[in-house]
């Protein structure tokens, strides 16, 4: 089976591809695909902004699509920034601009209250009656310490030590990084729907 992940974030294809090949699932891009047309984020929640995408580029591809939408959530900060996680600093903003964004934030946030959590929403759009959701979350907290060497597309990353392992992102091991990654979780749920 063929499906369309609807995003141009190089990380985001990444990771999705890996998992999905497990299930025997080719993924095509919109690059690969050739298609330029972009969708404006600007619906208030998570759930609204991965539908919106799917629908848009599943009409324009007839193929069932993928799209999701993903916020950095921090507790101290009533779950900001949340469905703005790129637009945190009011502009689409580069990594490096989250980044320095992330750490003046966490400065002044108490050591002992530094929960944060990456939530992501996955929509399937089979056809306008066929759409499907599911969300999960990857748990842990803030460190003053920032690492630069985050995978391009995942600025967020560099701050946050995941709360299961204790262990930043990029030093998990493949096995531990898939038994927390909340994009493996999401297409678990939704996999029923694409086979």
């Amino acid at each position: 089976m063929k499906v369309l992940l609807a995003t141009h974030n190089p990380a985001k294809i990444r990771d999705y591809s890996k998992i999905l090949k497990e299930f025997n699932i080719e993924v095509v891009s919109l690059d690969d695909l050739g298609i330029s047309q972009k969708v404006e984020e600007n619906e208030p929640t998570l759930e609204e902004n991965s539908r919106k995408k799917a629908l848009f580029y599943q009409q324009l591809s007839g193929l069932p699509t993928l799209a999701d939408d993903g916020g950095f959530e921090i507790d101290y900060l009533n779950g900001k920034p949340g469905v703005k996680s790129r637009r945190w600093t009011g502009q689409e903003a580069t990594d490096q601009e989250l980044v320095e964004k992330l750490q003046k934030v966490t400065f002044d946030i108490p050591s002992n209250k530094r929960v944060a959590r990456f939530t992501t929403v996955l929509c399937l759009v089979k056809s306008i009656d066929g759409i499907f959701f599911a969300k999960n979350s990857m748990e842990g907290y803030l460190t003053d310490k920032v690492r630069y060497d985050y995978p391009n597309g995942f600025p967020y990353r560099a701050c946050f030590i995941e709360k299961t392992f204790n262990k930043y992102l990029m030093d998990l091991t493949s096995e531990e990084y898939r038994q927390i990654n909340h994009r493996q979780k999401n297409i678990e749920e939704i996999i029923k729907y694409l086979c």
